[in-house]
């Protein structure tokens, strides 16, 4: 990967995080596949997933049968003291709930390594501000590089849930833009993984100009509820 672009990524073979994800293999058991698109897995698609959870992408991205990247808030990438706070602040005590003194110890320790882990399940970091359009330009360019991207769209500001209340149209900006560009419709995908039911549900997709006449709230209400539908269909029970 080169500087003018840190995060377009390329199939290659990556040795170290290759031991990594032989380790966790161990303890993320291997998932029922549900794929309500037969045998066929989607290609050049967006996948809007439920986070769920610390360890959904990890999960994701050892048993999904296929070349996945993330988008994920760009502090995981970035400095040592940085990535520290994130941990620390955000996801143990803000969404997962966690007391500060573990809190405190576990960031401290797995901000050491958490960079170039993030890195093997290729994150492409995203931004609250301006710079989300940076995110945009890399999503597609790894798109185009053969990877599908999974997009986490739920407000987890409460935490991390099975049934999400409101979705961000983020995913909405990027299928847009890839769409525009390469005048190709991005297929937008639902993905559902629950680690404790090992479980993983891959939905039909569906396309923005099937829901040209709703708004983009709409658009997000329609995404949540198929999202939280794979929830109900195939893993309450």
């Amino acid at each position: 990967m080169s500087k003018k672009e840190p995060y377009v990524f390329k199939k290659h073979k990556q040795p170290i995080f290759a031991i990594v994800k032989f380790v966790l293999r161990i303890f993320l058991r291997k998932p029922k596949i549900i794929n309500l698109n037969g045998d066929k897995l989607p290609e050049k698609c967006l996948f809007v997933a439920v986070h769920r959870g610390k360890w959904t992408p990890m999960y994701m991205k050892l048993r999904y049968p296929g070349d996945i990247a993330f988008i994920g808030a760009y502090p995981m990438l970035g400095k040592y003291k940085e990535r520290n706070w994130y941990l620390r602040e955000i996801l143990y005590i803000k969404k997962c709930h966690k007391k500060r003194f573990p809190s405190t110890l576990k960031a401290a320790f797995e901000a050491i390594f958490s960079k170039m882990i993030y890195k093997g399940i290729h994150l492409i970091p995203s931004y609250p501000d301006g710079r989300f359009v940076s995110t945009i330009q890399n999503a597609s360019k790894t798109i185009d590089n053969g990877f599908s991207v999974v997009i986490f769209p739920e407000d987890s500001g409460d935490g991390y849930f099975d049934i999400i209340t409101k979705v961000y149209p983020g995913f909405i900006g990027i299928a847009e833009t890839y769409n525009r560009k390469h005048d190709y419709e991005l297929a937008i995908v639902p993905i559902s993984a629950h680690i404790k039911k090992k479980i993983i549900v891959i939905d039909k997709p569906f396309y923005l100009s099937q829901l040209k006449d709703k708004s983009r709230d709409e658009i997000c209400e329609f995404t949540k509820d198929r999202i939280n539908k794979l929830y109900l269909d195939y893993m309450q029970k």
